[in-house]
């Protein structure tokens, strides 16, 4: 019997708990893959891991360049602090772009993380579903470096903390599971169309510029009634409390958050299902 008619034999769509119970036993696959992910991204460069350190490091040298010296913008007043220190708009916006470049680039880079894996899947039998988590982990990792390089910032330009960054550990948690629930189901449909890949990069596009990243919801608001429509987007909660416990030593929006995790719970759960009942064809297509 070949390998690939061994892999064809495997249960087709293994209930959703015992799935789990796989990735958890497979952790150790997990780890190196998200090692090769990394490794790949840093291959041939001279700093090799250390870029993930340098490149948030001159982002915010970036963006303060950009923001303070040629346009002069003012620091973010419509929503203070509660010691009354400025919010520098370069590390305004850098918070928030910090959160979603894991989201974006979760989603952008999962969803050719089957077609990109094609030479595996008719080797070895292994949970399909670990290609697309791999690639979240490894861009949480990257996360990891940013984060570090806005929490100095934040320190040195703005001040310490509240003890409301206990909540950063729930916020980022639901970011992941929104960004791995989009991971399964456009991983899916891009086995299937390929011209999904291509899609992606201008759905991102349009969904940065609906999410308050370079704005807030507060300058929206005062000038139109188009922040409740802002509102329907499962990644505004995300940004918003992500920046208030981060730079405005605010408690999250709970309602705003509560929202965004339904939502989150809801895209992985119809992700794992339509991943769950489509992998027994991906060695076939791919």
């Amino acid at each position: 019997m070949g390998k690939r008619e061994a892999a064809r034999q495997r249960p087709p769509r293994p209930p959703l708990r015992a799935e789990a119970r796989e990735l958890w036993r497979s952790r150790e696959l997990i780890g190196n893959l998200v090692r090769r992910d990394l490794k790949v991204k840093h291959r041939g460069t001279f700093l090799g891991m250390l870029w993930s350190l340098t490149t948030p490091l001159l982002t915010v040298g970036l963006y303060y360049f950009v923001f303070k010296v040629i346009l002069g913008a003012q620091p973010v007043s419509d929503y203070p602090r509660p010691d009354g220190h400025d919010i520098p708009f370069a590390v305004y916006f850098f918070c928030g772009l910090t959160i979603w470049n894991f989201f974006g680039n979760s989603v952008a880079l999962a969803a050719s993380s089957v077609v990109g894996s094609g030479y595996l899947l008719n080797k070895v039998y292994f949970p399909r579903a670990i290609l697309p988590l791999s690639v979240v982990l490894s861009s949480l990792v990257t996360f990891g470096f940013e984060l570090c390089v806005l929490m100095v910032s934040v320190l040195l330009v703005v001040g310490l903390p509240s003890a409301h960054m206990l909540w950063l550990p729930v916020i980022v948690a639901v970011a992941a599971l929104l960004s791995y629930g989009l991971a399964l189901l456009l991983s899916t449909l891009t086995v299937f169309l390929r011209d999904v890949a291509h899609f992606i990069g201008v759905f991102l596009q349009l969904w940065f510029w609906a999410t308050p990243i370079i704005y807030s919801l507060q300058f929206v608001a005062k000038r139109s009634g188009f922040s409740r429509v802002l509102k329907l987007n499962p990644m505004t909660g995300v940004v918003v409390s992500f920046r208030d416990v981060v730079v405005l030593n605010h408690a999250p929006p709970f309602r705003l958050l509560a929202y965004d995790a339904v939502v989150a719970v809801a895209m992985f759960a119809a992700g794992a299902y339509v991943f769950s009942r489509s992998q027994r064809l991906f060695s076939e297509i791919v």
